[in-house]
């Protein structure tokens, strides 16, 4: 009995040791994420869309071609994000557009275009205290 006691122990110890060493776990720490790299946004300024129908305010030709938005949501769906965006701009009061495809296929909505980033950073505090805690800067490069 003693015996068969002594080999279950070993042969646990083997197997323990054969699954720990050569079957790795998939951690997130050993994903590798593919990076998306950023389109140059300096091509949107004639097909950012308005979901007010007001003249785009965000369009102007003397302004320079790097910008800073605030972004608020973005969807795969172009009617989805129109929709949501004008949900959000009569609930807050505010105007809100729908920026073209990214890369990835997503369709951002922003809540304002700016020319200097520390003036975008000083309005995504704001805008974070306020009514959208996980919004984010894209800066044009």
């Amino acid at each position: 009995m003693k015996k068969l006691a002594l080999i279950s122990g070993l042969l646990f110890l083997v197997v323990y040791f054969c699954v720990n060493t050569f079957i790795t776990e998939e951690n997130s720490s050993d994903v590798i994420y593919p990076s998306i790299p950023v389109r140059s946004l300096s091509g949107m300024d004639d097909t950012v869309t308005s979901v007010r129908g007001n003249p785009d305010p965000m369009t102007n030709s003397n302004m320079p071609t790097n910008y800073s938005y605030l972004i608020v949501a973005s969807f795969n769906d172009i009617e989805k994000a129109n929709r949501v965006a004008e949900e959000y701009g009569d609930k807050y009061n505010i105007d809100m557009h729908v920026l073209p495809p990214a890369a990835n296929g997503y369709y951002r909505i922003s809540y304002g275009r700016y020319t200097t980033t520390g003036e975008a950073l000083a309005a995504l505090e704001t805008l974070k205290q306020k009514n959208f805690p996980d919004a984010w800067l894209l800066t044009s490069q």
